[in-house]
């Protein structure tokens, strides 16, 4: 029975849960043999088993990290703070893991790049890297850890328009990354200067997205391999996979979400419409974007545990101009990844509202709201409270895979469709002044191990509390995320 179950266990988690759940025998025998016990607190955590080898850290270890994880999270305490300043002038961002700086002394550029602390891949907060390299100038940057790949981007000025150079190179080393199909790529966007670019990275496919200060959004989607490449006009979009893309369009007026395959990028195909209410045709539309990774290939090797990527959800932020002039109304659309996906029969490219919301939730959200930031199957967001008393609120809300009687939910879901599998947990705490020095949050980032806080400066530097869930009593908790000590 014990080895029938086992095997079984290691190949499909969820039956396994739900044997526990229909003969307590099988839950008995599960909670007494720990490898057993590991996979079935995995299913519960939407995780699955990482690379790292089971003889350097076995089943038991595993589970006790598992469960610090599992118990910080859902509560919002953290077991570790590191905080640190960013020097005045400095673009900084989260990518991959990493929090990057970008340095300019005397005309000279400079990348810091400092690992962020996850006990899940053994880079304890005493662990993480840190890199630097000289470089030439650059305003962003993204990483793709998993395929040791950091590209940056520079715009300039010529006399023929706005022009942006973008640089592949190996985390690592910094030199010329050996998949890219040259160093640099260079491309012309016309005369409109651009008032800011992102970059996102899948597989050998990445997009460079531009708003222009004229309102213009433009997206180049380029395969970084290769050089094929081309232009979207679409409001905003986002990576299902590495050829697939979710995109907010409009036509005729109305919106939509579209599937768009963009295996050959220079002729993308639609595969599917998703029509949007009537409602939101004059209303803001776009994505909340997702930070997990995209694909089931963990990275780095040294992961014990990680997301289950098939629990991804998206969120679409609408905003809707108020009719009496007042602060526009705000909506969050959310929805499991896996839902879009192209249709198995022909004919079915276009999908009513009214059928395809009955798998939504709709969350409504006011005006003073940081956010929201999305990692995998959570979501994150804050408060700050009037100026004369400073006081922070952080915000979670968790889609557990087996949601039970002990979800917690606020009154703010105006609509929860009868065929939406995902399950909210809110939770809500206010933050230690200490975490925030008394300082407001100016920005947010999400890790699967992390939340930074980006707080105001009252000088020039910026400060920067990193808050780490999942630190075990071993690795130097230091509790800074109970409030009653």
């Amino acid at each position: 029975m014990g080895s029938a179950i086992k095997s079984q266990a290691r190949k499909d988690p969820t039956s396994l849960w739900r044997a526990c759940k229909a003969f307590n025998r099988i839950h008995s025998l599960v909670l007494e043999y720990s490898p057993l016990h590991y996979v079935f607190e995995l299913a519960i955590a939407g995780m699955k088993d990482g690379p790292a080898s089971h003889a350097y850290k076995p089943a038991v270890g595993r589970l006790q990290l598992l469960a610090t994880y599992r118990n910080d999270w859902p509560s919002l305490i953290w077991g570790h703070e590191h905080k640190m300043r960013l020097a005045p002038q400095t673009r900084y961002g989260v990518s991959s893991g990493f929090l990057h700086q970008i340095h300019i002394h005397g005309g000279q550029h400079s990348l810091d790049l400092a690992e962020l602390p996850s006990c899940r891949t053994s880079r304890s907060p005493a662990l993480t890297r840190h890199l630097k390299f000289r470089t030439p100038e650059i305003q962003n940057i993204a990483v793709d850890r998993s395929q040791s790949l950091i590209v940056t981007s520079h715009v300039l000025s010529l006399q023929t328009g706005i022009g942006v150079v973008l640089y592949f190179r190996d985390l690592w080393t910094f030199e010329k990354h050996p998949q890219a199909y040259s160093g640099t790529y260079d491309f012309n966007v016309g005369p409109v200067p651009v008032s800011s670019i992102s970059i996102a990275i899948a597989g050998h496919n990445m997009s460079i997205s531009f708003e222009f200060h004229n309102g213009k959004i433009v997206h180049l989607v380029l395969n970084w391999c290769t050089f094929q490449a081309g232009w979207l006009e679409d409001n905003d979009i986002q990576f299902l996979s590495e050829n697939r893309l979710l995109v907010v369009r409009r036509s005729r007026g109305l919106p939509y979400l579209s599937l768009y395959n963009i295996s050959n990028i220079s002729a993308v195909v639609v595969e599917r419409d998703y029509e949007l209410p009537g409602a939101w045709a004059r209303s803001a539309i776009g994505f909340s974007p997702n930070t997990s990774p995209l694909v089931d290939q963990p990275s780095p090797s040294e992961a014990m545990f990680y997301p289950d990527p098939s629990r991804r959800v998206i969120l679409v932020v609408v905003k809707t101009p108020s009719s009496n002039g007042g602060p526009s109304v705000r909506n969050w659309l959310i929805v499991n990844e896996s839902f879009f996906r192209p249709s198995s029969r022909k004919g079915r490219l276009r999908i009513s509202w009214q059928e395809w919301s009955q798998a939504c939730l709709i969350r409504d959200a006011h005006s003073a709201i940081l956010g929201p930031y999305v990692n995998g199957s959570r979501v994150v967001f804050a408060e700050n409270t009037p100026h004369h008393s400073p006081r922070a609120r952080l915000n979670l809300i968790e889609f557990a895979p087996f949601p039970d009687s002990s979800c917690v939910q606020t009154r703010a879901w105006s609509m929860v469709g009868p065929r939406c599998v995902l399950v909210p947990n809110e939770s809500s705490r206010e933050l230690p002044p200490k975490t925030v020095d008394g300082r407001q949050i100016e920005d947010i980032r999400l890790t699967e191990d992390n939340i930074v806080l980006f707080l105001n400066n009252q000088d020039e530097s910026k400060p920067v509390n990193i808050l780490t869930f999942g630190v075990p009593h071993s690795m130097g908790r230091s509790h800074p995320g109970h409030t009653h000590h």
